[in-house]
């Protein structure tokens, strides 16, 4: 294997040190104020880690604490399926795998960062995650940046801003003996020291005889100093137990493995800013580790044990308008060298520039490079985006086998946003792909590439009074749709909320009421062993949920499948019909 040159990262730094003190002086940001500290916060570098930006209108997709709190979404998988072009190949209820599809790209378009790290895919459907097998609860925020042939995730673990302690419990019933129980306890003291425990267990037996008992068991720790809102330091661990049966193959071939497996993530890092709330130069360096490991006496027993090491260092200068980031890695295998840029400037008041590029090398001397650019013009609530991304990458460096692909993805939108008004729509030309294979299910032969194609991607959200229209679209201009992209793909979310309606002013009761409608024509979902391909039928499903708050207490209620589909989202896996979910959640300050 060769050395990788260094060039590239230090001229990155250079540039870092150069405008480092130019940023300071530049204009407010554009619509997408990500970049802006939030108003609630006092601890100034205990990581919120905000994707770095500002970045086109549009283009991020944030889920604040509250929203994670009035969700139905138990999973990363079930949130992301409000996200528009995203398809979600749920293979049963809540705990079964559920992969993502979007442009065009498989699971391997999406990118899962924690704490603004990136996670290693390990374990035997790990070639790209899994976010199905990713709870929510302990989360603060999720944002959400789809860009052309990508889609990218950085999950925000929670902590407590204020000085004191906090708790929060969840209970969770329902059918098919569904149980959970997760809590939450966050400590921050006075002189800057925080703790933060977390543990979310669920279990349920599925809907028998087709699907079978799924669980986990999540617990983890962060502990934290801040001695000054310039210098922190945080440790973090988190242990992750999976065990599912398997489900028996249906008509079409398909089934589910059985996996019993826990994965542990412990990550050190050191931070230091020139201003509070990492404006201005600042550094991010720290040690991980990511180990995953079967149970024995399973069948996953045969893959070994799974660990690599991992250091970083990153540096960012960061204005009011505008930042640049630079993070390298060292790993000791899978990929032993990485390098990323990311950049945002709003050069001057309606117009910005924003752009990201890597540089990669895996084992095998194999090497990937990518770079993406986007321009955005706006004006008031008007807004005028095009994207571009070039990547000559592998998609999935833990397979020897694998090797780079060249594509080009190209985007442009319009959007208009107002307080509670908003719509953009635009075209996407996706390039050919050959995505990894699709581990998850047995029976499936083989995902296969998907053909250039344009698509028509749009997204509305209209409120009125207390009721709120939001939904999205997706549909192929030219070319075909690729696998579990089917066609005509729609949802649609109608939604009441009391707190927008003049009768009901107290902060202390707060109503939610939503009926949420996905529906898609008749597509293909890859092949089976046979080479054939698999046809995915067309369907229409819709879950509904409703939520009541009394000060700090929320009592919540979902049915899934609430018209009795009888199509699913994987061919041959029943998708269970009617499926009632119900619990509590407390938060309280002690």
């Amino acid at each position: 294997m060769r050395r990788a040159r260094p060039a590239p990262g230090v001229l990155a730094a250079a540039l870092l040190l150069v405008v480092a003190g130019a940023l300071q002086a530049q204009q407010p940001a554009p619509p997408d104020t990500a970049l802006q500290r939030p108003a609630d916060l006092t601890v100034s570098l205990v990581p919120l880690e905000e994707a770095p930006g500002p970045l086109p209108p549009g283009s991020r997709f944030t889920f604040t604490r509250d929203s994670l709190l009035w969700t139905s979404a138990y999973t990363l998988a079930e949130l992301l399926a409000e996200v528009p072009g995203v398809y979600v190949a749920r293979a049963g209820f809540t705990g079964q795998p559920a992969p993502v599809f979007a442009g065009g790209r498989g699971p391997a378009a999406l990118e899962v960062f924690y704490d603004g790290h990136p996670v290693i895919p390990l374990g035997p459907d790990s070639l790209a995650p899994d976010p199905g097998r990713i709870s929510l609860f302990g989360l603060r925020r999720v944002d959400v940046e789809r860009l052309p042939g990508r889609l990218r995730v950085n999950l925000v673990s929670e902590r407590n801003e204020d000085v004191g302690a906090r708790t929060q419990l969840r209970i969770v019933s329902g059918d098919f003996k569904t149980g959970g129980y997760a809590g939450l306890f966050q400590l921050r003291a006075p002189n800057g020291l925080g703790l933060d425990l977390v543990a979310d267990f669920f279990d349920t037996q599925g809907a028998r005889p087709t699907q079978r008992n799924a669980q986990w068991f999540d617990v983890g720790a962060k502990a934290s100093w801040v001695p000054s809102p310039q210098v922190a330091a945080v440790v973090q661990v988190r242990r992750r137990s999976y065990a599912r049966d398997s489900t028996a193959a249906g008509v079409t071939g398909v089934g589910v493995a059985a996996r019993e497996d826990a994965r542990t993530d412990v990550q050190i890092r050191l931070l230091a800013a020139t201003q509070p709330h990492r404006r201005g130069l600042s550094v991010d360096v720290g040690l991980e580790t990511a180990a995953w490991a079967a149970d024995s006496g399973t069948a996953d027993t045969t893959l070994g044990t799974r660990t690599v090491h991992r250091g970083f260092l990153g540096v960012r200068a960061a204005g009011r308008a505008a930042s640049v980031d630079l993070m390298t890695r060292v790993a000791d295998h899978y990929t032993p060298v990485e390098a990323r840029l990311r950049a945002g400037w709003v050069v001057l008041a309606g117009l910005l520039l924003s752009g990201d590029g890597g540089w990669a090398r895996h084992d095998g001397s194999r090497t990937s490079v990518d770079a993406g650019a986007a321009l955005a013009l706006y004006r008031g609530p008007f807004s005028v985006v095009g994207e571009a991304r070039w990547a000559d990458a592998v998609a999935s460096p833990m397979l020897a086998a694998d090797t780079a692909q060249q594509t080009l993805d190209l985007a442009a939108r319009a959007g208009v946003a107002w307080p509670r008004v908003s719509l953009h729509a635009g075209l996407e030309r996706r390039d050919d792909f050959a995505p990894p294979p699709l581990t998850a299910f047995p029976g499936l032969g083989a995902l296969p590439p998907s053909p250039a194609a344009t698509f028509a991607v749009g997204d509305v959200s209209l409120g009125l009074g207390a009721l709120t229209l939001s939904g999205w679209v997706a549909e192929p201009i030219t070319g075909s749709a690729p696998s579990f992209e089917p066609p005509t793909r729609v949802r649609a979310a109608l939604t009441f909320r009391s707190k927008y309606w003049r009768t009901f002013r107290s902060g202390a009761f707060d109503l939610k009421l939503q009926l949420a409608v996905e529906s898609w024509g008749d597509g293909v979902a890859g092949t089976d062993l046979t080479g054939a391909p698999i046809p995915l039928p067309g369907a229409t499903i819709a879950d509904a949920s409703l939520q009541i708050q009394l000060a700090a207490f929320n009592a919540f209620y979902t049915l899934r499948n609430a018209f009795n589909a009888r199509e699913g989202y994987v061919p041959g896996l029943d998708y269970p019909r009617t499926i009632q979910t119900f619990g509590v959640k407390w938060t309280f300050h002690n």
